[in-house]
């Protein structure tokens, strides 16, 4: 038998969520790097291999390292997500246990009144 990343054990913990209602095909995943660091790989793998989404997120090293970036350092990749969004058809917010930081909420509004398009919640993709 092969072994896969996708398995049943892998899987299970996101059973309860319907990743199906995200329509789009690029997708931006924007949370905070402390609080939801874990789901950015899990469901990037989700949305690319099950659902064929290609997916994107501001900086691998910035998710990984945020505490040895400097004050200024963060503002420049900051101001890189934001130019990112722009070639973005939605966002998928990682809202784990509700928390939602400054710098999301910035990235949020931005593509809400500037991109104007979809903005999806982790949260409120949960069945039933």
């Amino acid at each position: 038998m092969e072994d896969k990343r996708l398995n049943q054990d892998f899987l299970s913990e996101f059973d309860q969520y319907n990743f199906s209602q995200i329509k789009e095909d690029k997708i931006f995943l924007v949370g905070s790097n402390t609080k939801a660091k874990d789901l950015f790989f899990k469901i990037e793998s989700i949305l690319q291999i099950n659902f064929r989404k290609l997916v994107s997120i501001c900086s691998i090293d910035g998710l990984l390292n945020k505490d040895k970036f400097s004050a200024n350092e963060w503002e420049i990749l900051q101001e890189i997500a934001l130019r990112k969004l722009k070639d973005q058809e939605a966002i998928l917010v990682l809202d784990k246990d509700g928390y939602i930081g400054d710098h999301t909420r910035e990235e949020i509004q931005f593509f809400k009144n500037v991109i104007k398009k979809p903005i999806y919640y982790f949260s409120r993709l949960k069945k039933g």
